[in-house]
């Protein structure tokens, strides 16, 4: 009875616990108008967030921090420098307890020298390896995972190697998997927005709530981590990746804020996107980027 109590606790507590003051479960996820799906079976407290990078679950995810059990960081190692920026977050989000770096970790030096370079961890870190890192987290009681989807967002081949990784490991287990319904376009001036693309692909829908507060206060405790190794070449290099642990947009048209669609990729192990002409297309069309030229992660058809 005690032990019964204690896992029904443990699991209000993951499912409802506040962002800052007012943002529950109920107010971050929601049906669509047409009522496809219900979001009443994400308070289960069985769900994963699989992102590529530090900052995709906030970028593209954001709106089911409140539910998700883990959030499984897949396609590169932690390195203090991450470390440290979790640990600054604000311990209300109950981040820092569920984050969890399946790689392991590395030294900023060996991250700096490695990982920013699309060649060099091409070996380490494919289709195979990440599917053997993700495979001990598709396991009772988790029922489904958030992730990205087949196209990668904008394309980065990492999005699209994690994406082929949970599909292939949901279907092995039986789970569900749900993903951004969204793509990100750019102009030929080198701007981006992104697009709603759910309506066109015919998968069960819901909408995620990306909230303001939340987003630019987690972004401003990224852009506070400033990459650094022991020497100025390799700080120059881990900063020629980025110049702080914020990768994504700095303008503030760009924010990931409001509600957003999401669209289930597997069904119980069923992968609802396999014959999906309108997920090909998009496959076919958002052009890989990130890859290694010379040892490509995804070789065109």
């Amino acid at each position: 009875m005690h032990k019964k109590l204690l896992r029904m606790i443990l699991s209000i507590s993951v499912s409802v616990f506040l962002f800052g003051c007012a943002s529950t479960l109920q107010s971050t996820l929601r049906a669509t108008d047409g009522g496809q799906e219900s979001v009443g079976v994400f308070s289960d407290g069985h769900t994963l967030v699989v992102f590529a990078h530090q900052d995709d679950d906030v970028l593209w995810m954001l709106a089911f921090w409140p539910v998700a059990s883990k959030f499984l960081l897949a396609a590169y190692p932690a390195a203090p420098v991450f470390q440290d920026l979790v640990q600054s977050l604000p311990a209300e989000l109950n981040y820092r307890v569920r984050w969890t770096p399946i790689w392991g970790s590395v030294d900023n030096d060996i991250w700096a020298e490695v990982f920013t370079d699309f060649c060099k961890r091409a070996p380490i870190v494919n289709l195979a390896t990440i599917k053997a890192h993700l495979r001990p987290y598709f396991a009772p009681p988790i029922k489904r995972v958030i992730t990205h989807n087949n196209w990668g967002e904008y394309g980065h081949v990492q999005h699209r190697l994690v994406n082929i990784a949970v599909r292939e490991l949901a279907v092995e287990t039986g789970l569900d998997v749900w993903a951004p319904g969204t793509r990100v376009l750019r102009d030929a001036g080198g701007q981006s927005r992104q697009v709603h693309v759910a309506s066109e692909l015919g998968l069960p829908t819901i909408e995620g709530y990306f909230d303001p507060k939340i987003f630019r206060s987690v972004r401003e405790a990224y852009q506070a981590h400033r990459p650094v190794a022991s020497t100025p070449q390799l700080t120059a290099t881990f900063l020629n990746w980025s110049s702080t642990l914020w990768t994504g947009s700095h303008r503030p048209e760009d924010d990931r804020i409001g509600w957003r669609p999401f669209v289930k990729l597997v069904d119980r192990g069923v992968d609802l996107t396999a014959e999906n002409p309108a997920v090909l297309r998009l496959e076919r069309d958002v052009m890989v980027v990130n890859d290694c030229p010379t040892n490509p992660a995804l070789p065109s058809p």
